[in-house]
């Protein structure tokens, strides 16, 4: 009776252990799509304006492509070569921009993930755009710097960055983001000072500051349109 109750156990772990190799990992193979419209002053200070694409997955991709209902395929570029992330560059892309905002449209996205899938999906844009930020201004006070500008019609929401410029490779680097900041007032300047403490390591080099406004599409995370104006300034030591 022993030895049959043993041999009984015996046979229960090891088919325990055959059936626990044999569950199959979940893999999430959705890919996270947003098309929306994207403005900033060229050189002459006239705002231009753009469809910009942003794709993501937690499973790693290959490749992203997106075509429009009347344009070619375009293929996104992955941010950090992370294999997650896609877009379309801002800085590499400027040349794009144009004078009239795009029409809206719908794009189709198809991405190829590393493990041999290819995942569709479709998001499009609307007709709202924002102008860029005007009169954005970095002041140096005894103890902070101030960073103001003129509020944006119709605004959501706005997002600081700052970055400094590396002095070796010229590269910029990130160094705040802000959480998206909500406008308690549509008609008054902004303003948020940044202690001189806080940025003392950085004065020595170039500063970049950012402040791009934001338009959600309804419920959701997801823009609808965004701009971006930038203005570089230095304070010495």
């Amino acid at each position: 009776m022993e030895k049959s109750f043993i041999k009984f156990i015996t046979i229960v772990i090891g088919l325990a252990i055959v059936l626990s190799s044999c569950t199959k990992t979940i893999v999430d193979k959705q890919v996270y799509v947003d098309s929306y419209i994207h403005s900033i002053f060229n050189k002459a200070g006239i705002p231009v304006y753009n469809v910009m694409h942003t794709a993501y997955s937690f499973t790693k991709i290959s490749s992203v492509s997106v075509t429009g209902a009347s344009s070619a395929a375009i293929q996104l570029t992955n941010v950090g070569d992370n294999g997650f992330s896609f877009y379309t560059p801002i800085e590499k892309d400027t040349a794009s921009y144009k004078l009239a905002v795009p029409t809206p449209d719908t794009y189709t996205y198809k991405a190829t993930l590393e493990i041999g899938d290819v995942v569709s999906a479709v998001n499009s844009t609307v007709a709202k755009s924002l102008m860029p930020v005007t009169q954005l201004s970095a002041v140096k006070n005894p103890t902070d710097i101030v960073l103001s500008w003129k509020p944006v019609a119709n605004v959501e929401a706005y997002k600081v960055r700052i970055y400094s410029e590396d002095t070796t490779s010229k590269l910029s680097v990130l160094i705040y983001e802000s959480n998206f900041l909500v406008p308690k007032d549509a008609t008054s300047d902004l303003s948020i000072p940044f202690s001189l403490t806080s940025l003392s390591q950085y004065l020595d080099s170039n500063l970049t500051f950012e402040v791009s406004a934001f338009i959600f599409e309804t419920n959701s995370d997801y823009f609808q349109a965004t701009s971006t104006t930038a203005i570089k300034k230095y304070f010495g030591v």
